[in-house]
C-alpha cells in the first residue's frame, strides 16, 4: 500500500483506468480490515467489475463527485443562493449559429427591447417584425491561490457558483427593467396599460386590509389590466416585502374576515407560502424592486429572450497576482413584443 500514493498525496497511476483499479483494490483492503457483522454477512457482495463501474459512474456525475468529496467542509453562507426567475416571463429562444433574432408580430402595438449595450429599454417598431439587439452579461470572479490551499471547502467551485448567480441577477434586472418600461403607458413610448396603485387604504369592498401595504384590490387591478385584452394573467412577480403583505390579508380584520378559502388556509398554515392567487403563479425574487409588482400573461403573449450563448465559464487566471480567475458570460437579447401582456404597479412613496 506504500506505493498507492506519491509524496503529494496523489494516486500513482498513468491513466484513469489504472487509477480506478487502484481505488478498487484499496477499497477491497479496507473492507477486509473492517470487522464483520451479521448485517454485512447477509448483505450481497459486489465483485470487482461492479465496484469499478459504480466508481466510474460516480466520477462522471456532479452528485457522485460531491459524495466522494464529503471530507471537505461546506462554507457557512450568508443567504440563499439566487435563482434566476425572469425567464419564466418570456419565451427563451436558443439561436442556431448565424441566425438573426428577428421576430414577427401579429399585433399593432409598439415593442420594447433592451439596447445592445444592456442599458435602458427603448421602443422600436419595424412594421410587422422586430429585431431584438443582443448584449453580453459578464462576471469575472478571482480567487487567490493561497485561499484555495487554506480553505476547507472547494472555494473554486463556490466562486463559479456565485458568478453564475451574479449573471442570473443581472439578467433578471434587465428583464424587470424592460417589463417596467413596457407595463407603464406613462413611460413615454406609448404603452397599453396604465400603472396601477397597489397600496391599501384600510378597508373596502374586497375585505379588510392594512393601510399602506399591498392590497387585494391592487392585485386584481393588475390582473384586470391584462385580462381586458382577451389575455390570461398567468404570473405575478413580487419582492419578498410585498409577498409578506399578502400573508397579512388573512388576519387583517380579525375573526370571521377570512379572505382565502379553507383549502388555501391549510396550505398557508403548512407552508407559509401562497403558490397561486387568482389562478396565477406567485414568483418571489429579491431583484424585483421593493414597492413594485408585475403581472404577466403567458410567455408566448409577452415577449422573447433570444439566447446566442448560454452561461459559459472560461479560464482567466492572473499568474502575476497569484490568482485563479474565470470569465463567466452569456449573450442574450430581451424583447417585450406585446406590451398588452404586461402590467405593473407601485406602492406610493416607494
Amino acid at each position: 500500500m506504500s506505493t498507492l500514493f506519491n509524496t503529494h498525496g496523489e494516486i500513482n497511476a498513468s491513466n484513469v483506468q489504472e487509477a480506478l483499479s487502484q481505488i478498487v483494490k484499496y477499497a477491497s483492503v479496507i473492507e477486509d480490515l473492517q470487522p464483520s457483522s451479521n448485517a454485512q454477512a447477509t448483505a450481497p457482495g459486489l465483485n470487482d467489475g461492479q465496484r469499478d463501474e459504480m466508481i466510474k459512474q460516480a466520477l462522471m456525475t456532479q452528485e457522485g463527485k460531491i459524495a466522494l468529496g464529503q471530507a471537505m467542509a461546506n462554507p457557512i453562507r450568508r443567504n440563499l443562493d439566487y435563482q434566476g426567475v425572469a425567464r419564466k416571463a418570456l419565451v427563451v429562444d436558443p439561436l442556431p449559429q448565424g441566425a438573426l433574432p428577428v421576430y414577427d408580430r401579429d399585433i399593432d402595438v409598439a415593442a420594447v427591447v433592451v439596447s445592445s449595450n444592456g442599458s435602458a429599454p427603448e421602443s422600436r417598431v419595424f412594421g410587422d417584425r422586430v429585431t431584438v439587439p443582443e448584449f453580453e452579461v459578464v462576471s469575472n470572479p478571482t480567487v487567490r491561490i493561497a485561499e484555495v490551499k487554506r480553505r476547507r471547502f472547494n472555494v473554486v467551485d463556490r466562486a463559479q457558483q456565485k458568478a453564475r448567480q451574479e449573471i442570473q441577477a443581472q439578467e433578471d434586472a434587465n428583464v424587470f427593467s424592460a417589463l417596467a418600461f413596457a407595463g407603464n403607458s406613462d413611460s413615454g413610448f406609448g404603452g397599453e396599460n396604465a400603472q396601477v396603485t397597489l397600496q391599501a387604504t384600510g378597508g373596502g369592498t374586497l375585505g379588510p386590509s392594512i393601510a399602506g401595504q399591498l392590497s387585494k384590490a391592487g392585485m386584481l387591478d393588475l390582473k384586470r389590466s391584462i385580462d381586458r385584452w382577451d389575455l390570461v394573467t398567468s404570473k405575478y412577480f413580487l419582492n419578498i416585502n410585498e409577498f409578506t403583505d399578502i400573508l397579512n390579508w388573512e388576519s387583517a380584520g380579525g375573526t370571521g374576515s377570512s379572505m382565502v378559502d379553507p383549502v388555501t388556509q391549510r396550505e398557508l398554515l403548512q407552508t407559509g407560502l401562497y403558490g397561486h392567487i387568482f389562478g396565477a403563479d406567485i414568483v418571489v425574487s429579491k431583484v424585483v424592486p421593493a414597492g413594485r409588482a408585475f403581472a404577466c400573461a403567458d410567455p408566448e403573449f409577452v415577449g422573447v429572450m433570444p439566447v446566442r450563448q448560454d452561461i459559459e465559464v472560461l479560464p482567466a487566471d492572473e499568474p502575476k497576482q497569484l490568482k485563479l480567475g474565470w470569465v463567466v458570460n452569456e449573450i442574450i437579447g430581451i424583447g417585450i413584443v406585446n406590451p398588452r401582456g404586461v402590467a405593473t404597479g407601485t406602492l406610493s412613496g416607494s
